[in-house]
């Protein structure tokens, strides 16, 4: 099993958070990974992007130029990636940011993270949204174990910021069992 992973954004949508996420679960579940983050020396509103590998196999390079999984939190990283798009990938967007769809290729899913999460009153959770998609759709990981590595991440944080990321990683999760049948 390999998994080719490429999440792309803004600074400060929470790219590199989620990019970090998906490593830390695939660790705790004994897996080979690498996480590659990227992101202009602007950081907040700048492009950023990561590539994360997961895999039960010795990983050659962290680098993707053909991605299992696209994550796309806005116009910008749509608009970047939508040529690594291959008949394989599955393209998980952000319709709340992404209004011109250009993709031609591929599995897509439309999910209204940034919605979602202004829904719940907790805005910088979108990512956490994503990775609610991510995980319904991707059946590599169960969603409780994401909660495990997220709980351990968030240990400093308050008891309400986790009880926020886990409402809004279940809306996501929720709402791709709700509105995609291949699932």
């Amino acid at each position: 099993m390999e998994e080719r992973i490429i999440i792309a954004g803004s600074g400060g949508q929470g790219v590199q958070t989620l990019g970090f996420l998906l490593a830390e679960v695939g660790m705790s579940d004994k897996k080979r990974v690498t996480w590659l983050p990227s992101y202009g020396a602007e950081k907040r509103g700048g492009f950023s992007f990561c590539h994360v590998v997961i895999s039960d196999q010795e990983i050659y390079s962290p680098y993707i130029e053909s991605p299992d999984t696209l994550l796309l939190f806005d116009q910008r990283a749509l608009n970047t990636y939508k040529d690594y798009v291959l008949n394989h990938t599955l393209v998980i967007e952000n319709s709340s940011l992404i209004k011109e769809d250009t993709v031609v290729n591929g599995k897509k899913v439309s999910i209204p993270a940034t919605d979602i999460a202004n829904s719940i009153l907790f805005t910088q959770a979108a990512n956490t949204v994503m990775a609610g998609a991510y995980f319904a759709l991707k059946t590599i990981f169960h969603v409780e174990n994401a909660l495990k590595v997220m709980r351990a991440v968030l240990v400093k944080k308050s008891k309400q910021i986790f009880e926020k990321n886990e409402k809004a990683l279940y809306q996501g999760f929720n709402f791709i069992k709700e509105n995609y049948q291949y699932v």
